[in-house]
């Protein structure tokens, strides 16, 4: 149960600073092409998302960080007053907001708040994730805090501002042509974007596009919208998911449970003494 809590601390030190050095890399070498991933001949359904999907490198530009995209739009100034108090221990000079000891550190994720959406999605860990479909919804299950999203497919709109703020918010769906586009609104402003300490406000509303491309992968895009947290629309990079039989992390046909629990951090785990000294 301890997984998603230690798993961020581990990466913060495995994870981003491969991750680091490699956009660093990159930007000295110029932009470099991603590679595609192996097409399969198994038959498919375009329009069944049903199954347990692994993100994966395939498809990822070199350098690329386990993030919406590397390219974030400059911050309003409620955006910056915001960003300036997150305090990691992630590299600062990609998207963070600088360097700090651990015992600064002011994650939500570490206090056992829910990671929130869409960072869920890359946090910091990949995640395992399953889809499954039913005649009016689809069910987005994570392992991550054993999370899941209803997206409503029954033809109903998004609550307007009035509707009470939610960690992952409010989502509906519908197909267009072969794709799979989810629109979803808000957001408890509590949670950050990412690992670096991104914020967002209650105003964001998030576009994603689902496309399987073939019986093995599900390509997904997702995008960011802001106003007034950002200048602009935080555009994402394509992310490739890979079928899978069964969660890699579960000796079961199973998600894990993935959950940040009180009692565990306190007798088991350090970051709570760290955080409450």
């Amino acid at each position: 149960m301890l997984d998603r809590l230690m798993g961020a601390m581990i990466a913060i030190t495995v994870v981003l600073a491969s991750s680091s050095v490699a956009f660093a890399q990159n930007g000295k070498q110029g932009p470099q092409k991603a590679k595609a991933p192996t097409a399969s001949n198994k038959p498919f359904d375009v329009h069944d998302l049903s199954g347990f999907w692994d993100i994966t490198n395939i498809g990822r530009p070199p350098g690329a960080l386990n993030e919406t995209s590397n390219n974030r739009p400059p911050m309003t100034p409620w955006g910056l007053e915001k960003f300036h108090k997150a305090k990691t221990g992630y590299d600062g000079k990609v998207l963070g907001n600088g360097v700090y000891p651990e015992k600064d550190w002011n994650d939500p994720v570490l206090l056992c708040d829910p990671t929130g959406f869409p960072r869920i999605m890359w946090h910091p860990i990949r995640p395992g994730m399953r889809f499954a479909q039913t005649a009016d919804e689809v069910i987005q299950f994570f392992e991550d805090g054993r999370t899941w999203r209803d997206i409503w497919t029954d033809g109903r709109k998004l609550p307007g501002e009035d509707a009470e703020s939610r960690w992952y918010g409010y989502a509906v769906g519908h197909w267009e042509g072969d794709t799979f586009v989810v629109n979803s609104n808000n957001f408890n402003d509590a949670t950050w974007l990412d690992q670096y300490g991104s914020p967002h406000s209650d105003q964001m509303t998030v576009e994603e596009r689902y496309h399987r491309v073939d019986h093995d992968h599900l390509e997904m895009t997702l995008n960011i919208t802001d106003p007034k947290a950002y200048v602009g629309t935080w555009k994402g990079d394509k992310k490739i998911f890979q079928l899978v039989e069964k969660p890699a992390r579960s000796e079961y046909n199973d998600l894990p449970e993935g959950i940040c629990a009180y009692s565990e951090v306190k007798l088991h785990g350090k970051a709570w003494q760290q955080i409450h000294p």
